[in-house]
């Protein structure tokens, strides 16, 4: 085995019954145990409830923190540490901890919170996340108008993930469809990882600030600029939340560093996907 990199899957590939496989580990069980003292409940509709449940953001980020969390611990007990971590949007918090830089305890607190801001902000903004297929990010950036639509996920040379506003889906898709597309509405409750989010972003960096965080035992590489977290971490992690996700440029990255190997923890195969697609 070369130079292996752990990613850690995002919102949209929560499934009933994740990490099911895995709860009976020591380290796993202590996670959730951990958590059930902190949000009772959590673990049981991780692993009990109907996807219309785990949908919902509340629920997704705390329970995609943990499936995440508990697949990287059994993985590392197979394969050893890896080189490298990136998280995909959510996915960065428990790349994060699994990196040492949040405990536990606060890290699952943090994605809670982060749950929290985010049920909000749908509330307040409907939106829908749709993922174009088939044109290059340049294409889909000259289809976004900056106000109702914004490139959200770079996610491939030919995937790149839209925030859309409800009252822009019917127009923003007939524009891909238009321009040699096609748009798949994702399975998320509004709008990420755009300016929208920046109020509900700012509250998250001040709740980050009364945390410890620690120097990483290895690298993550943040969404935010495809690079390893460095200088302000709080900041780095807040901004997140309404900044793209840039994935191609970070897997680039991982690659340029000599990792020839990239393993998903989380539900699911959506990212190694995407690195095989390019």
């Amino acid at each position: 085995m070369g130079r292996v990199a752990f990613l850690f899957a995002g919102q949209g590939a929560q499934v009933p019954g994740m990490a099911a496989d895995v709860k009976d580990l020591p380290k796993v069980k202590k996670l959730f145990d951990l958590a059930e003292s902190i949000r009772p409940g959590t673990v049981e509709k991780m692993l009990c409830g109907t996807q219309e449940e785990l949908n919902r953001t509340l629920l997704t980020q705390p329970t995609m923190f943990l499936a995440d969390l508990a697949y990287a611990y059994a993985k590392e007990e197979e394969i050893g540490t890896p080189e490298c971590v990136c998280g995909f949007s959510v996915g960065e918090v428990p790349a994060l901890c699994f990196a040492g830089v949040l405990s536990e305890e606060d890290a699952f607190r943090t994605i809670c919170k982060r749950a929290e801001l985010m049920e909000a902000y749908t509330q307040r903004v409907a939106g829908c996340m749709i993922a174009v297929i088939g044109l290059a990010p340049d294409a889909v950036e000259a289809l976004c108008d900056g106000e109702n639509t914004h490139p959200a996920n770079y996610n491939g040379s030919k995937q790149t993930v839209v925030a859309c506003k409800a009252e822009a889906e019917a127009e923003f898709t007939a524009k891909v469809k238009a321009a040699g597309g096609r748009a798949m509405k994702l399975r998320v409750s509004g709008m990420f990882h755009c300016p929208e989010l920046s109020p509900e972003a700012a509250t998250f960096e001040e709740f980050l600030r009364s945390l410890k965080m620690n120097a990483p035992r290895l690298d993550v590489y943040a969404n935010l600029t495809a690079k390893p977290y460095e200088g302000d971490f709080a900041r780095t992690l807040a901004l997140q939340m309404c900044s793209p996700v840039r994935f191609t440029a970070t897997v680039a990255a991982m690659k340029e560093r000599g990792v020839d190997e990239f393993v998903e923890v989380g539900p699911g195969k959506v990212l190694t996907g995407l690195v095989a697609r390019g």
